[in-house]
């Protein structure tokens, strides 16, 4: 649902210009939406957590929260996003970075052909800003990602359901693409281990 999002809106070029957000001036431009227009999607939002909270809680959303917090001491701001987030049809993975304030995500889309992706993110004021052109927002158990496309802006709820797996090979085996988003895991930084 997600991967085929065009983004467009208020660029995001002057931060990168003035160096606010240097780990992405090496990647390509993208839009991200305004304030204002992620204000106007806070409605949705909160009408997609509803329909969430009519289910139980994840029994392992516990455990995803203890994994989060072990980060907290090195680096705070990406402690919320910290997780597995599941959705319909689509997973999130939001990993550590050894850049701080850097998160990796891992996306999983169960289609009729098994996708995965790997996206960077940098967290500026309490949202992910990912290099696909996405901003990620968090409410307790719940984050939203919101796009803009040429015919409007969207958002799409996940819910905090476990901690991230280790991505091997095994894992990855049943996903297009599967080797290639953990070679490109590897050469990114990312960590998937609880931080000691």
């Amino acid at each position: 649902m997600m991967k085929n999002i065009v983004i467009s809106g208020l660029r995001f070029t002057l931060a990168i210009a003035l160096g606010i957000i240097p780990h992405f001036a090496h990647a390509q431009t993208h839009s991200y939406l305004t304030d204002e227009e992620l204000q106007k999607l806070m409605p949705d939002f909160q009408r997609q957590v509803d329909y969430w909270n009519q289910y139980e809680e994840p029994e392992r959303q516990s455990e995803a929260k203890t994994f989060a917090e072990n980060w907290s001491r090195r680096d705070p701001s990406i402690v919320p996003f910290l997780g597995k987030w599941a959705a319909i049809e689509e997973t999130m993975n939001i990993y550590p970075s050894t850049t701080e304030g850097q998160v990796c995500i891992i996306d999983t889309y169960y289609t009729s052909e098994p996708e995965v992706s790997l996206s960077l993110g940098n967290v500026l004021n309490q949202r992910i800003y990912t290099d696909a052109g996405q901003v990620i927002i968090h409410q307790g158990n719940y984050g939203g990602v919101a796009w803009s496309t040429e015919k409007g802006t969207g958002i799409y709820v996940y819910r905090l359901i476990a901690p991230t797996e280790v991505p091997t090979r095994d894992s990855f085996s049943y996903w297009d693409y599967g080797s290639s988003v953990l070679e490109q895991f590897n050469a990114a930084g990312c960590i998937a281990e609880e931080f000691k």
